[in-house]
């Protein structure tokens, strides 16, 4: 038996028998004496426990050898399951990272369609916005460009400056009004203030009159209040005099007590009483000078006062009398320097007058003749077209008889058809003259495909044509919207073509012409057909920027 594994022995029941290493032949028994004993050696009674012992042997080393069977089957199974595991974990990260380059494939497929989605879209905006531009672009010149958008600003500023001159007139008419009720009303003004200055002088008199009465009073009231405080002062006096003597008295009784010790200060007193009675009297003759001065300067004030209202009341009168002449005068002046004023300024609105009405019908006799010089240079055009279509016709015809004729004659130079026999010369006649007819016909496939060509080219043009014309029609539309809620009733005649134009201007030109006013606009009305009466009924303001 080939030796097993040292790690399988171990891994086996101590009870089983097992195998030598050194003898394979023999066995190692757990409960044997003797390790070494073989069984050949062993006695009758011996060889049946032998026996048995090498039965049981035997049948412990197969079961040994069926669980090392199985417990090597578990562990492959268990390796092969393992490597099974292993297997399929590299497949399914093969398959995920696959799946991964494939997402990310179309990932990048989706963001390059996305990209390339994105390019057209730019690319079709940027077309677009092109588009826009040249079509603005082309708008833009084709108002700048076109004469009847000019035509028709220019009608629209004609009656913006119609509307004017008659908001002017109005205004000129109340301004007119306004004055005249302003001059009236500053007249009775003037008078008013006349009559309020007066009375105002009136009752300065008088509130004079009553303010020195006033003074008057008040100075006898002074007076009396100084007689008043003279009779007080001359009781202060006598209270002095008693209280001075009073003192004297507590004098020479202190004297009479201390005698010795007073007389200098009694002295002292003395002389101080002296000093003080004669200031007493200084100061009362001084305050009886100053009240004599003061009585005469009241009496001179109220003299001279009583002078100077007599000289006002003399200098009031003449002041006046100037007065009423100056504001004669000034208001006769006004009024001639006023009415010759408005004489200067309607002369000067006649002569703007005149003047606007040569310009407008000098302007109007130049569009006439400019549209008669348009009229014969079309004329003229045509004719010139129709002529010369008629010498391109003849021209052609005379040059493809010429080419038909020299091709013929070239033909038989080349062939020398004189030198043939007469079968063979109608047969190769025959056969030129196909070719020529073939030729020409070629020349007419070319000819009418360039006639196509110009055709295509005069539809293109007559396309454009229409395409600018309706430009022009929007951009009148337009312009009609915008400004005819403000010019209403002031459109010159000939702007507004037909009926389909009217309707398609909708509100407030139907509602107008529908319904028209009572006292229509003065440039309304079947009387005045244009301009140069409009303007002569209409007033400019004084100083009018024009």
């Amino acid at each position: 038996m080939a030796q097993l594994p040292l790690k399988l022995l171990n891994e086996c029941d101590h009870n089983y028998c097992v195998p030598s290493i050194q003898n394979p032949g023999s066995c190692q028994v757990p409960f044997a004496c003797n390790p070494n004993v073989v069984c050949d050696n062993l006695e009758p009674a011996d060889v049946r426990e032998s026996l048995r012992l090498e039965l049981i042997r035997q049948l412990k080393e197969k079961n040994y050898y069926e669980l090392l069977m199985k417990k090597l089957d578990k562990s492959n199974y268990k390796m092969r399951k393992d490597e099974m595991f292993t297997r399929m974990q590299i497949e399914k990260n093969e398959k995920d990272f696959q799946d991964c380059l494939c997402r990310q494939e179309r990932e990048k497929e989706r963001r390059r369609g996305q990209i390339c989605t994105e390019e057209n879209f730019a690319a079709a905006m940027r077309e677009m916005k092109d588009e826009e531009v040249r079509e603005s672009a082309f708008r833009k010149q084709l108002k700048n460009c076109a004469p009847e958008i000019r035509e028709l600003e220019r009608q629209i500023r004609r009656a913006y400056y119609a509307k004017t001159l008659y908001a002017q007139r109005l205004e000129g008419d109340a301004l007119k009004l306004e004055e005249k009720v302003r001059e009236r009303d500053s007249y009775e003004m003037m008078l008013e203030q006349i009559e309020k200055f007066d009375q105002a002088e009136r009752d300065k008199i008088q509130a004079n009159f009553i303010k020195r009465k006033e003074y008057l009073t008040e100075l006898k009231n002074q007076m009396e209040d100084v007689g008043s405080k003279m009779a007080n002062k001359m009781d202060e006096m006598s209270k002095d005099r008693a209280m001075i003597d009073e003192i004297i008295s507590t004098i020479k009784q202190e004297e009479l007590q201390d005698l010795m010790e007073k007389v200098g200060k009694v002295k002292l007193y003395q002389s101080e009483i002296n000093h003080f009675l004669h200031s007493r009297e200084a100061h009362r003759e001084r305050e009886r000078q100053r009240e004599d001065q003061e009585e005469t300067r009241r009496r001179r004030y109220v003299e001279k006062k009583a002078e100077d209202e007599a000289a006002f009341k003399k200098a009031k009168e003449a002041q006046d009398a100037v007065k009423a002449a100056i504001v004669a005068r000034a208001i006769e002046r006004m009024m001639k320097e006023q009415f010759k004023q408005e004489e200067i300024e309607e002369l000067r609105q006649e002569l703007r007058e005149e003047e606007l009405a040569a310009e407008l019908r000098q302007r109007e006799l130049d569009d006439l003749a400019r549209k008669q010089r348009q009229m014969i240079e079309l004329k003229a055009a045509a004719d010139e077209a129709i002529r010369m279509r008629e010498e391109r016709l003849a021209f052609e015809k005379k040059e493809e008889d010429e080419y038909r004729k020299q091709l013929m004659e070239k033909f038989a130079e080349d062939e020398r058809l004189e030198q043939m026999s007469y079968q063979k010369r109608r047969q190769r006649e025959r056969e030129h003259r196909k070719q020529v007819e073939q030729m020409i016909a070629e020349r007419r496939c070319i000819r009418a495909q360039e006639k196509e060509k110009d055709q295509h080219v005069l539809d293109c043009f007559n396309i454009e044509t229409a395409r600018r014309q309706a430009l022009i029609d929007a951009e009148r539309l337009r312009l009609l919207k915008k400004h005819g809620p403000e010019i209403i009733g002031f459109i010159p005649r000939g702007v507004i073509k037909d009926q389909k134009e009217l309707e398609n201007l909708g509100e407030p030109y139907l509602s107008y012409y529908r319904n028209p006013p009572l006292e229509p606009d003065p440039t309304t009305i079947d009387t005045e057909p244009c301009e140069e009466e409009i303007f002569k009924s209409m007033t400019l303001p004084k100083f009018g920027r024009y």
